[in-house]
């Protein structure tokens, strides 16, 4: 999820350039017939779902791929990067991998598409311990900065941060990396080796677990940024159109299940992923602080628009990643955002979804 992409060399192996999305072959407004499809879904972590990603979640489990002749395979990349590999190199048909990947991909010329945004807020912020010596970024000047890892991928966001403050973030302070909420991280927070940590929110879920309280200092238009959506290529969207479509269409479904009876999802993902739902000493598990935090992601700006890009934020985002680097292109953020599938998508019966989710039965409370 983190990992900071080299996007470039792909591109040059694969001469692939990108073009502005065009509509597929099929016709996006076609009912779904008695012909199946396939789709094979990277799923951008080492587990098949995270606590976020209910709307995949109870789409799968409650059949509503399935009713739409769609068949879907969703397999663990074990990253962001590794997601957008597998889309870019058509080993997936799409995936699910942070923004920073897809933006990075096409900031290096790679024709991908967002054909459905997922969640919007931000993936990285950027922290400080309660009692430390910086609490604004402003005043970071001279710090010790931990990050996850060398290029990370919070480090783009980290270092338009800085620099929106007038702190160079090459010579003003020194980037150290000390992992991502595990037992290195603890100990560089608590002997004051790093005075600020910017990461992974999941890896701040990791170390609240542990006890650890931090204040979030993450810049508020962060949260206007796009952070996941359905990602493909220009060439798997002219060629199985039909098959994205439908996926867009079960995704919103169960997506809306889950607006519906929140807690219902909440017990699938128990279901799916028990580890992370297991509690600390104090009754609190990374589960349920990412789920809380998905509550406020995930939901839709229009509940009637389940999937609908936000073109202003996903340009701010896109010029603020390509503001990092002088070997990123200029984009364009409508010749990476398809919408031709947003319609259909929202094409569904909306009070038997809610039905179903009012007749749900609790299975791992």
């Amino acid at each position: 999820m983190k990992k900071h992409l080299q996007f470039a060399a792909i591109a040059a192996v694969g001469a692939l350039a990108l073009s502005a999305c065009t509509a597929p072959a099929t016709d996006p407004g076609a009912e779904p017939g008695e012909e199946r499809y396939e789709i094979t879904m990277a799923m951008a972590s080492g587990d098949t779902y995270t606590a976020e990603w209910w709307g995949w979640l109870a789409a799968d489990t409650l059949g509503y791929y399935d009713e739409l002749g769609l068949d879907v395979e969703f397999v663990a990349a074990g990253g962001s990067g590794a997601a957008m590999e597998q889309v870019i190199a058509g080993n997936a048909d799409a995936g699910n991998p942070s923004a920073p990947a897809f933006g990075e991909a096409a900031l290096v010329g790679l024709p991908v598409v967002n054909i459905f945004t997922y969640s919007s807020g931000a993936i990285f912020g950027i922290f400080v311990p309660e009692d430390g010596p910086f609490q604004s970024i402003a005043d970071m000047r001279g710090a010790n900065i931990g990050i996850s890892e060398a290029g990370g991928g919070e480090v783009a966001f980290l270092e338009a941060a800085l620099r929106a403050e007038g702190i160079d973030p090459i010579t003003d302070v020194q980037l150290i990396p000390i992992g991502d909420g595990g037992p290195e991280t603890l100990a560089a927070l608590d002997n004051g080796s790093v005075d600020v940590y910017s990461t992974a929110y999941n890896d701040i879920f990791a170390i609240q677990t542990a006890g650890v309280n931090l204040i979030d200092l993450t810049p508020a238009i962060y949260n206007t940024f796009p952070a996941r959506g359905i990602i493909t290529t220009q060439d798997t969207l002219d060629n199985n159109g039909e098959a994205l479509q439908r996926f867009a269409r079960g995704t919103a479904m169960g997506m809306y299940f889950c607006l519906e009876n929140i807690e219902a999802c909440r017990d699938l993902m128990k279901g799916a992923i028990p580890q992370v739902f297991e509690q600390n000493a104090d009754g609190v598990s990374q589960g349920d602080l990412r789920f809380e935090l998905a509550k406020t992601q995930v939901v839709p700006a229009d509940i009637n628009r389940i999937g609908q890009h936000d073109v202003a934020g996903t340009q701010e985002f896109l010029d603020l990643i390509q503001s990092t680097s002088d070997s990123y292109i200029a984009v364009n953020a409508p010749d990476v955002l398809f919408d031709g599938f947003i319609d259909f998508a929202n094409d569904f019966d909306r009070d038997r979804v809610a039905a179903d989710a009012a007749a749900y039965e609790f299975q791992n409370d």
